[in-house]
């Protein structure tokens, strides 16, 4: 579960402008949901599909190819870093996408398997599953502990601590973790079945990215959105 600084949410009429949020969780604490924001805007979703998309492309012409689709997905990652560094701007995503890219591809290339340059992912999804899980299992639902970590970070005020709230986070945290399941159920038989599926694969990893998490962080605003829009705002400082 990540989060995508690359684009910020405008603050909308009516907005708060201390709680407009941008990037993953963060567009939670938003008045309107943006979608394109939670996932870090349009520069975040090429940032993060690209490498992906290349080694696709690259194996669908050439399945025999692995060290060229591993280095064009290298290479990718590397220019969306060196656009970052010349424009000054903020390498939180895309470092942690190309650090996701060298370890992944590293991976395939020492195994000699297309299948492994995405087990990296499989096993974030069965970390986060097991922690959103062990979350609910602990009453310390994960979302209600990021939004209090932000909030004590930007300096607003804490959303609604009711139990109906806690109830909020609660599903709102299921809701994430079902994502995980699915991400799991779909992608982990598509691994098993070995270089076979590897084109499916990566469409799965494709499509169950980004888009899945842009309907999930909808869905979940939906849910713990109308305690946190009934928080007072903090007052203005004189």
């Amino acid at each position: 579960m990540n989060e995508h600084p690359g684009g910020a949410t405008p603050v909308t009429r009516g907005e708060r402008p201390e709680r407009a949020g941008h990037g993953g969780l963060r567009a939670l604490d938003a008045d309107r949901f943006d979608a394109a924001a939670a996932v870090g805007g349009w520069r975040g979703i090429l940032e993060s599909v690209a490498p992906t998309l290349v080694f696709v492309c690259v194996l669908a012409v050439r399945p025999d190819a692995l060290v060229p689709a591993l280095a064009g997905s290298l290479l990718v990652s590397a220019a969306a870093l060196l656009a970052r560094l010349l424009g000054r701007q903020p390498l939180t995503q895309v470092l942690g996408g190309g650090a996701l890219a060298v370890i992944s591809a590293l991976w395939a290339w020492r195994s000699g398997s297309a299948t492994n340059f995405y087990a990296t992912g499989l096993v974030i999804n069965a970390v986060w599953l097991a922690v959103t899980g062990g979350s609910l299992l602990l009453r310390r639902p994960l979302v209600g502990l990021l939004l209090d970590a932000w909030h004590a970070a930007s300096g607003s005020g804490r959303g609604e601590q009711s139990a109906a709230a806690a109830r909020r986070h609660a599903l709102g945290t299921a809701i994430l973790a079902a994502m995980f399941a699915l991400r799991l159920a779909v992608e982990l038989p598509l691994y098993l079945a070995g270089e076979a599926a590897v084109g499916a694969l990566g469409i799965a990893r494709l499509l169950l990215g980004l888009p899945l998490f842009a309907v999930t962080v909808w869905f979940v605003w939906l849910v713990v959105g109308p305690a946190l829009r009934r928080a007072p705002a903090p007052a203005p400082q004189g």
